[in-house]
Parts: C-alpha cells; sequence; structure tokens
C-alpha cells in the first residue's frame, strides 16, 4: 500500500506541474470548470434518477472491465496503474480549480469528488487489499477447505465491492449534486 500511495502522490504531483505548464487559458475551458458550467449548475434541477441511471450505464463497464483484467498476473500493475491515473486527474483537475475560483477551487473541488468518494475509495482498497492477498497466496497450494475458504472470501469481497460502488453511484447521483451547487453558491 504504501508504494501505490506513493505512486499516486507522485502523478498528483505531475498533474500539478502538467497543469502548471499548459497555464490558465486551458483551464478556464476545461468542461466542467468553465464559468458558463458552473453558472449553469448552480440553478440545474437534476433528476437524481437520471443521473443514476446514467452514471450507472457509465461506471459499471468500466468497473467490471478493471475487475476483470485485474484478475491474473497482472493485477497489481492494472490497480497501480488506475491509481496513479486518479492522482494524475486530481493534482491536474485542483490546479485548475485554483487558478480559475482561487483558494475557493479547493472547495470545488470537494464539491465534484465528495460523497461519492468515501464509497468509491474503500472499493479500490479492498480491490488493492484482495489482489495483494491472492498474490501472496498464489505460491500456496492448499487443501480444497482452504481453496474453498479462499474463494468464499473472495465472493464476499465482490459483494462488498459492489454494494459499495452502489452506494457510491447513489450519493453521486442524489445527493453530490445538491452538495455542489451549494458549494458554487458560496464560491460565488
Amino acid at each position: 500500500m504504501k508504494k501505490t500511495t506513493f505512486l499516486f502522490f507522485l502523478l498528483f504531483l505531475s498533474g500539478v506541474i502538467c497543469a502548471n505548464i499548459s497555464g490558465i487559458v486551458y483551464g478556464r475551458e476545461l468542461g466542467a470548470m468553465n464559468e458558463y458550467f458552473i453558472n449553469r449548475y448552480m440553478y440545474a434541477d437534476i433528476q437524481g434518477s437520471n443521473l443514476f441511471l446514467f452514471l450507472f450505464y457509465e461506471r459499471l463497464p468500466r468497473f467490471v472491465l478493471l475487475a476483470v483484467v485485474s484478475v491474473g498476473i497482472y493485477g497489481t500493475l492494472v490497480v497501480d496503474g488506475y491509481i496513479c491515473y486518479l492522482g494524475f486527474s486530481v493534482g491536474f483537475l485542483s490546479v485548475i480549480a485554483i487558478m480559475n475560483y482561487g483558494i475557493k477551487g479547493i472547495l470545488m473541488i470537494a464539491g465534484f469528488f465528495l460523497p461519492q468518494w468515501l464509497f468509491y475509495g474503500p472499493v479500490l482498497m479492498l480491490w488493492y487489499s484482495q489482489l495483494q492477498y491472492y498474490k501472496k497466496q498464489e505460491k500456496e497450494f492448499g487443501s480444497g477447505g482452504q481453496k474453498q475458504k479462499k474463494h468464499m472470501k473472495f465472493a464476499a469481497s465482490i459483494l462488498l465491492a459492489g454494494f459499495l460502488f452502489l452506494l457510491g453511484l447513489f450519493t453521486e447521483s442524489y445527493v453530490n449534486p445538491f452538495f455542489l451547487q451549494k458549494i458554487i453558491r458560496i464560491i460565488e
């Protein structure tokens, strides 16, 4: 986990540097961070059920693809790569938010990531810890009972990760829009 944390922050720093090099002009035109979008979002009537379905069909294939690709010999490499992607993205978006909104941009970033990442984060940690466990257990060929116990633990982890994933989608659909609108009103 230390290596993964180090990679996250290394790529976070890379995202910060990249955003600073690309400059404020690019930041003002960046999708969700531009003023037009923020002003429209403040008064939008967001339907949680429609957003939930959109996010479900958008995120579920990625979730399943990452889970399937991570099983096997290169599983931890896939997880590390995804965590690096997240680190770079958060670093880049943080700088763009601060460039556009000053110190209030930190609130904007919190609005984009909370509360859903309180559920998505544990999914990543569970995913990573299971891969580490299986990597360690690969060399042991225990009895049938141990294999069955291992498979039961894996199934329980998958169910827990799926439940947390759905909770993350739910909070992103129903809670985050309200939370983000309140933050935008504070910033404006």
